[in-house]
């Protein structure tokens, strides 16, 4: 296995690599007790990011050809929110959720936003420490009387 990771904006061509990349990734989500869809996502779904009228921007990493990790970037509101992160199991670990969010913030900045928002899961056992690592900050709570955890948002000044 090659060490180089290639980060690189997605394209509609990346559909079919990552349905399974967030179908596993998330299967970690979902066996710590949180919400998510993603387990179970369709074709469908992920192929309507790429839609024309869709304000978000989409980036891969890419090792040996394999897709194995992903974010996504959203601009529909005041500043750019990060979603969607995945990391294929196995290469979990590797530095490259860090090197994809270097990737996501580069391109908020040269959008020429100030800051990137994010949310996740309170109390998850290893997002949180991540994301505080990389010097985001929370800013709110979305409650959610739905589920045992509620939604945190965190923001970084870029």
């Amino acid at each position: 296995m090659s060490e180089t990771v290639e980060i690189r904006r997605a394209t509609v061509a990346d559909v079919d690599a990552l349905v399974p990349l967030y179908r596993a990734a998330y299967r970690t989500t979902a066996d710590l007790g949180y919400p998510t869809g993603m387990t179970d996502v369709e074709r469908e779904y992920v192929r309507s990011w790429f839609a024309d009228d869709e304000p978000s921007a989409e980036f891969v990493a890419e090792r040996d050809d394999a897709v194995v990790g992903a974010v996504r970037v959203l601009e529909t509101e005041e500043y750019p929110f990060a979603e969607r992160l995945a990391v294929a199991p196995d290469e979990q670990g590797a530095g490259i959720g860090a090197a994809l969010f270097e990737r996501a913030e580069a391109y908020a900045r040269n959008q020429g936003y100030d800051q990137l928002q994010l949310g996740t899961y309170s109390g998850h056992p290893f997002l949180i420490d991540f994301y505080e690592s990389r010097g985001y900050e929370q800013y709110t709570v979305w409650e959610n009387d739905d589920a045992d955890h509620d939604y945190v948002g965190y923001q970084k000044q870029l």
